[in-house]
Order: structure tokens, then sequence, then C-alpha cells
């Protein structure tokens, strides 16, 4: 049964838990890099706020870190959700009628779109209307059918949070982290989904690209590489995760710099997005920040 609690200034919230858990190589002792970790608390956190709006403009929600688990990689969050007075009646009929509260809802959203993108695979399907019950059945390239609350479904084809669960999933890598999964828990339901390290490629997005610089210097780490296409994930310096191409007649030359773990200069030329901030690089040299000790 759903429980508001009393928060200070005698103001109502209804709390539900959030996880993401990263699991592979790299986490298995329970810690996980910020470069990693940021960019999906900041997915996490625009997707929650773009559904929690769409699904009612005048509720107030806060997510909040409150711990971080063992093993593998756990981020717990709360999601606070707080009551404003037309909304304390939507709640206590919930909690009579067994509806599922507004906070588990959002994230049961995000949940139920990251289900459907893996079930698409980033090939045509098709789609009919269940008029019995308002949903939608997508059929995917294997002929598998997949049943979607309509409402999930529009925020899937509309493309909504496409960029957030990117990076939700963009630090899984090879030998690394194998596996994201977002969880949520209320006092009566579960809802969990896995996203696997084969399965990235699915949420990979194309960046808004509307100029390219000259040539310039930035500084930051280099994370992943795949030498099949000489491309992999670049972070600045702010914690922001780009993507890069080696570019140039001999990019194998400058493999020997990913066994470096500290900064980096690249001079590249970069691909800037509408608010004029890097989300692509070509690299046409790389230098250390430090020498290396002898």
């Amino acid at each position: 049964m759903l429980t508001p609690k009393l928060l200070c200034n005698n103001r109502k919230v209804e709390k539900v838990e959030i996880e993401i858990e990263y699991a592979g190589k790299e986490v298995e002792d329970g810690t996980m890099s910020l470069e990693d970790m940021i960019p999906a608390l900041q997915g996490l956190s625009s997707a929650y706020g773009k559904i929690a709006v769409l699904q009612n403009p005048e509720a107030r929600h806060s997510l909040r870190v409150t711990g971080v688990g063992r093993g593998t990689f756990h981020i717990l969050i709360e999601a606070w959700n707080f009551l404003v007075q037309n909304q304390d009646q939507v709640i206590l009929a919930a909690a009579v009628a067994d509806i599922m509260s507004p906070a588990f809802s959002v994230v049961k959203s995000i949940i139920g779109v990251a289900r459907a993108t893996k079930h698409v695979k980033n090939q045509p399907y098709t789609e009919k209307i269940n008029g019995v019950n308002q949903t939608i059945n997508i059929t995917n390239c294997d002929n598998v059918t997949l049943e979607v609350p309509l409402g999930i479904y529009q925020i899937y084809k509309d493309g909504l949070i496409k960029q957030d669960l990117n990076k939700i999933t963009g630090s899984l890598a090879e030998a690394k982290i194998d596996s994201a999964t977002i969880k949520v828990k209320s006092n009566k339901e579960t809802e969990q989904e896995t996203i696997t390290l084969q399965e990235k490629k699915f949420f990979e997005v194309e960046e808004i690209v509307t100029t390219v610089t000259k040539e310039m210097w930035l500084t930051g780490v280099l994370n992943s590489l795949t030498k099949t296409t000489n491309r992999g994930s670049f972070y600045l310096n702010d914690g922001t995760r780009i993507s890069y191409h080696l570019a140039g007649d001999r990019p194998e030359e400058m493999y020997q710099y990913f066994i470096y773990r500290g900064s980096v200069k690249i001079r590249c030329v970069a691909s800037l997005d509408e608010n004029l901030k890097p989300v692509q690089v070509d690299i046409f040299e790389i230098v250390p920040l430090q020498s290396p000790l002898v």
C-alpha cells in the first residue's frame, strides 16, 4: 500500500527506490570511475524529469543518491514526489485502488522504453493497436511481438529519452562493464530491465551537429577504442563524454596512448552541437600531459 511520509514543513512526499546496477570486471570490487558514473546519473535524471513533466506538469520530483552497494556497482537513489494539494487525493485513490505511484510510474516508463528499444533492435518493425486494453503490439524483425502500453510506446516513438538511455549504457565496454540494470521498487512491485554489452548498439544515437570548428586542442582522458573502426569515447575535463575517430594516415601509431591512464591533449577537429559543445572529434595527434617516469 502506498504510504506518503512527512518531511520538514509538514510537506508529504512519496518515495520509491531506484537502482542502476553495473556488472563486469572493472566494477566487481564495488567501485566505478566518475567518468562513467556521472553520465549515467545525468541520463537517468534527464529521462526522469522529461517523463515526470509529461505525466503531470504540476508535480514536483527530486532524485537523491542515497548510497552505493558492494559487489557489482549499485547506485542507490530515492525518488521523492512532493505531493501538491490536488495530488493528495490522487495518491490516496492510488493506495485504495492499488494503482502504481507517480514516481514508480515514471521509472517504469523509462524501463519500458529501454525494453522496447532492445526489442526493435534498430530494425524495421510493425505496430498494431490492441483495442481491448489500449496497448501497442510491436512485432520486430524476428517476428516476435512485444505488448507495450500506449504512453510508453509514444515516448519510444518520439525518441524523447533516446539520448538519456545512451548515457546510461555508454559505459558498457568489452572486458570492463558487461551490463547495466535499471530497477525500481515500491511497496508492492519491482520492475527492472538489464541491457547487455551486446545490446548497447541499439541505444547508440548520432549527436546533432550544427557546425564544425577549425583545428583545436582539447584536454581529457581516453576511455575506449574499437580498433576495427578506430572509434571510441573521450572524456573532457568537465566529465562530458564525447565520441572520437582516430584520423590521419596512420591512426595505429596513436594506439600506444591507450595504456596511459592520465590526461592527454588531443589535436583535433571538433564537431559542435546546437549549444556549441563538442559532441565528436577527429583526432590527429595525442600528447600525454605528464611524461612517463623513467
